[in-house]
């Protein structure tokens, strides 16, 4: 298996680095089980049924995976490493705290909408687990980059006078809970959810919500 980080920063014995055609290998296991999950549910995502779908014999894929459970961790490890990629990149290319905000709310969007397998795929895995330290888990994962980003952002447009007095972390659970709701309801009913409105609305609504008062002026 692939090394891992423990709780205290050591690594853990693994696998030894991988050339680049096993990388490139891996990236097409992953991209074949999501459409997989996406498409058929991940009761149903056995080895054999991401191999056909990749057009690999299962033993290819036990090669490069110990087991599904190492596969569907990194399939949720790149699709958070994907999305946040896309979001920072967008985010950087800012100044001030209004546009950064912005960015963030309207590249969380943008990503959704050019990959939705992906989000199909993890709401599914998201729901497979089942027990509290695996939920815990997940957020960690999934929640704490995303929150920590957001609250960067609010901090500092804080310090920049941008924004008014509030607790970041308190708002950036709501930014970030107010995106993930819409992200669900869209995952569950596509045709329902309009995206790029949605994504106009909260960028709106929290630029509104986070602003400065000008000197004089009442909130």
């Amino acid at each position: 298996m692939r090394s891992k980080i423990t709780p205290d920063g050591r690594k853990t014995p693994g696998r030894k680095k991988s050339t680049f055609i096993e990388e490139t290998r891996r990236r097409q296991i992953v991209g074949g089980a999501i459409t997989t999950i996406a498409s058929a549910g991940l009761a149903q995502a056995s080895l054999a049924r991401i191999a056909d779908e990749v057009g690999i014999s299962k033993s290819v894929i036990s090669y490069h995976f110990d087991g599904r459970d190492e596969l569907i961790e990194e399939i949720v490890t790149s699709l958070l490493a994907e999305s946040n990629r896309f979001i920072r990149s967008r985010v950087e290319r800012e100044t001030g705290g209004p546009a950064r905000l912005r960015a963030y709310i309207e590249a969380s969007f943008a990503f959704m909408a050019d990959h939705r397998e992906n989000f199909v795929a993890m709401v599914d895995i998201w729901g497979s687990f089942g027990t509290a330290e695996a939920k815990r888990a997940f957020n960690a994962t999934a929640y704490d980059p995303c929150r920590r980003h957001i609250e960067g952002i609010l901090r500092r447009g804080q310090q920049d006078g941008d924004f008014r007095d509030f607790t970041p972390r308190t708002l950036a659970s709501t930014v970030q809970g107010a995106i993930d709701g819409v992200m669900l309801q869209w995952v569950f009913d596509e045709a329902a959810v309009d995206l790029a409105g949605c994504a106009a609305e909260l960028a709106d609504m929290f630029d509104l919500a986070t602003r400065a008062s000008a000197p004089g002026e009442a909130r």
